[in-house]
């Protein structure tokens, strides 16, 4: 079974963030961190610590790694519309705009632009320090949540019914 908790913080220094924690089960987000979210004035916020193994050869961020942050936050600023379905990401369109430094939390913000039946399209801005570091947009697509099946984990190919 996937195993991702939900912990909502009352005190120190994450009051008021709640943490998407998964447990290392050896799934991709599982190599990420833990991720923290909140509602806030602007939206829906997200936050991530860095570190070196989110590096690339020249020691800055790796994009791939912003970018799995920006699927993350893409889901979170979404998770209210999703209590009786799940989601997948259908494009994110991302611009960079400056290196990340490794060891200094990135943050997220963002908003839904428009919801329709199934789908959903929204945008943010990735900051860290104050500095723009990438800019995305991203459609997403609910659909039924699917069952759990096998004892590895691996889920079964969606039907074509379930992405109508």
């Amino acid at each position: 079974p996937i195993s991702m908790s939900r912990e909502t913080f009352t005190e120190g220094p994450n009051a008021g963030w709640t943490c998407w924690r998964r447990d290392p089960d050896g799934r991709f987000a599982s190599m990420l961190g833990d991720f923290f979210f909140r509602e806030g004035a602007r939206g829906v916020e997200c936050r991530m610590e860095t570190a070196r193994k989110h590096s690339n050869g020249l020691g800055y961020l790796h994009g791939g790694f912003i970018m799995s942050f920006i699927d993350m936050a893409m889901f979170a600023f979404i998770f209210r519309q999703l209590e009786n379905s799940a989601a997948v990401t259908l494009s994110c369109a991302t611009d960079f705009l400056s290196a990340g430094i490794v060891g200094k939390p990135i943050e997220a913000h963002g908003e839904i632009l428009k919801e329709t039946g199934k789908m959903l399209f929204v945008r943010g801005l990735v900051t860290q320090d104050g500095v723009n570091l990438s800019s995305f947009t991203g459609t997403m697509r609910k659909i039924p949540r699917p069952a759990r099946s096998t004892a590895e984990g691996h889920a079964a190919r969606p039907g074509e019914t379930q992405v109508d």
